[in-house]
């Protein structure tokens, strides 16, 4: 029994009813990898002028018994099929016989160049044969000349030649041709080696380019995409609302980063489920906080104010109440005791948060908001530093109301002594003098300290007016606030606003003296340009500093330059610098305004 020739047969009277193909296929052939082709035509008289095309074929009889299912597997051989994918596919029939040579069933793959590509992806180098999928070839003339014309369709896919994601931009529209209608009512993954299609990137000049990899479609109802309602609970409001399909019977809406609220119906009820992460800062998460403890105690939301019932809370969120309500009650916490130390939540790194400072949290609150008094037997008058996120506290730990407890006190707090005795030179105390709190912070600590309150910086310094050397520490803490302004963006105008208001006490004070002028230009310029009528006050200063000299003259004179944005000037200026007072003066907040030493020579070049 020749299986070849009856298989060869078989393809041959099918193909032989479709009129709009013709089929050149040699039974025994010893060609390589093919055994014939068919010709497709647009029209019924197959001339030369309708032919739209010629498909290799290869046609492979098998003897087989046994139940014959809609797909089946049969092995090629590896290197068949890198011969196929060279020569821009082939049409591959396979065809068992029975052992009596009564039963042909063919069954069909187009093995295109993508979906050969995505079978020797899917197999190890070293497997000599692999296993590739075929469908039942029905014999219906119309399903038979779509696979040919598919089939014909894919001999333009080539992998070697990759893909520009930027066409992408010049993108007029994706055709996809399959062999069936694929429904959009869910989202769908088309795989070469899964399903028959071809898929199209046509340009806005009409190039069209075939395009190979997976390709996933999304119905518009599963893109998260904005939903036009306002959803409140507990007394918090969220107006920027997204809703997503996920599911026939399911929608997740998203509130805000970390909080979302998942429906599914159901015939007998509605089922909802919430997710609540902790992403965003910390102002994200108390809303997030409040809104959930609202809905958990009405059993409802409010959407456009309506009330809307939430039905039945699923019971994996049940499951994670516990640990909601602890993430919760810490988040409350932090709250109250950010409110107690004026600290601004949305500056505190809430993912930098470890156990230990969670712990600190907890004490905190206890010492300050509640009022208790800490046990330490180890204790000692001392300020502290307590972390939170990657900021930190500073409070005065000072002796308690019995041995072994201890108070923490707010040394920035308004109702807190502004005064402290402090001696830079030694601990003789008839040579201390007064400063305040923020003059005996270590000055790389100051755009990490949390609770500062520069609100009332002005009130601190005010409240030491008389002493001797205020006005001096007040001008070093104005350049102090200008260094932290670099060094936090962040926190930039926070203390660029404390240096600016101290800046102008400083004036009030000791008159306009070209170092604070030079500090007023820089503040402003850290904020935005400088205004026509601040660049000729600089020029008139820098001309006053020319002419009359003076111990800091040369510094004055570059930082105008500076100021001005005269860069080559600067630089003339910067070379004639005694050595020690360039490397002074390169620690001054003026020195930003020069750029890196890499700018310079860049714009030396």
């Amino acid at each position: 029994m020749d299986v070849e020739a009856l298989a060869v047969a078989k393809i041959q009277n099918m193909i032989a009813r479709c009129t709009h193909l013709k089929a050149f296929i040699a039974s025994n052939d010893k060609t390589p990898f093919t055994d014939g082709h068919i010709d497709l035509y647009g029209a019924l008289g197959q001339r030369k002028s309708d032919f739209h095309g010629r498909v290799p074929v290869q046609v492979k009889g098998r003897t087989r018994s046994g139940k014959l299912q809609n797909e089946l597997t049969f092995g090629i051989d590896r290197t068949d099929l890198l011969g196929f994918q060279r020569d821009s596919g082939v049409l591959y029939f396979y065809v068992p016989v029975d052992r009596q040579g009564k039963r042909c069933t063919p069954y069909f793959a187009i093995l295109s160049p993508f979906a050969i590509e995505d079978y020797l992806r899917s197999a190890s180098e070293e497997q000599a044969k692999i296993a590739v999928t075929f469908k039942k070839l029905r014999n219906d003339p119309n399903e038979i000349e779509r696979i040919v014309a598919l089939a014909l369709k894919t001999r333009d896919q080539n992998p070697s030649l990759g893909f520009e994601p930027e066409l992408f931009q010049k993108m007029q529209s994706i055709t996809v041709h399959t062999l069936s209608d694929l429904t959009f009512d869910e989202p769908v993954v088309l795989r070469p080696r899964n399903l028959d299609y071809a898929v199209e990137l046509v340009t806005e000049g009409g190039m069209r380019i075939p395009l190979g990899g997976e390709l996933h479609i999304f119905p518009g109802l599963y893109m998260e995409q904005p939903f036009d309602a306002i959803i409140s609970a507990g007394g918090v409001s969220y107006t920027q609302v997204t809703r997503q399909q996920i599911s026939p019977h399911s929608i997740v809406v998203k509130l805000a980063p970390g909080l979302s609220l998942t429906m599914t119906e159901s015939d007998k009820q509605r089922l909802w489920n919430f997710a609540f992460s902790e992403e965003g800062s910390f102002a994200d998460r108390l809303k997030a906080a409040r809104f959930i403890e609202g809905f958990l105690a009405t059993g409802a939301i409010e959407v456009n104010e309506e009330s809307t019932p939430l039905g039945v809370i699923s019971d994996s969120s049940e499951t994670d109440l516990a640990e909601l309500r602890r993430q919760l009650n810490l988040i409350h916490l932090m709250d109250e005791l950010f409110e107690y130390l004026n600290i601004d939540g949305s500056l505190v790194d809430l993912d930098a948060v470890d156990d230990i400072q969670i712990r600190n949290v907890h004490t905190l609150h206890r010492a300050l908001v509640l009022g208790e008094q800490v046990s330490n037997p180890d204790g000692e008058v001392a300020r502290g530093m307590f972390s939170i996120g990657r900021g930190a506290v500073m409070l005065v730990i000072l002796q308690g109301d019995a041995p072994g407890k201890w108070r923490f006190v707010d040394p920035f707090d308004p109702q807190a002594p502004h005064l402290f005795r402090w001696s830079a030179d030694d601990d003789d105390p008839t040579r201390a003098f007064p400063v305040t709190v923020y003059d005996v912070l270590e000055k790389k600590d100051l755009p990490t300290i949390l609770n500062l309150r520069l609100e009332s910086i002005v009130k601190a310094y005010d409240a030491i007016v008389d002493a001797e050397r205020t006005a001096n520490l007040a001008n070093h803490q104005v350049l102090a606030l200008l260094n932290a302004a670099d060094a936090s963006e962040r926190r930039a105008k926070e203390f660029l606003d404390a240096a600016e208001a101290l800046n102008d006490w400083v004036i009030e004070h000791e008159g306009a003296l070209p170092i604070h002028l030079i500090n007023r230009w820089q503040i402003r310029w850290r904020i935005a340009p400088l205004s026509a009528q601040d660049l000729g006050a600089i020029r008139e200063l820098r001309r006053s500093v020319v002419r009359d000299g003076g111990p800091r003259a040369a510094e004055l004179e570059v930082a105008c330059g500076l100021l001005l944005g005269d860069r080559s000037e600067a630089d003339y200026l910067v070379e004639r610098l005694p050595d020690e007072t360039l490397d002074e003066m390169k620690n001054w907040p003026i020195w930003k305004l020069r750029g890196s030493d890499e700018e310079a020579a860049l714009e030396q070049t």
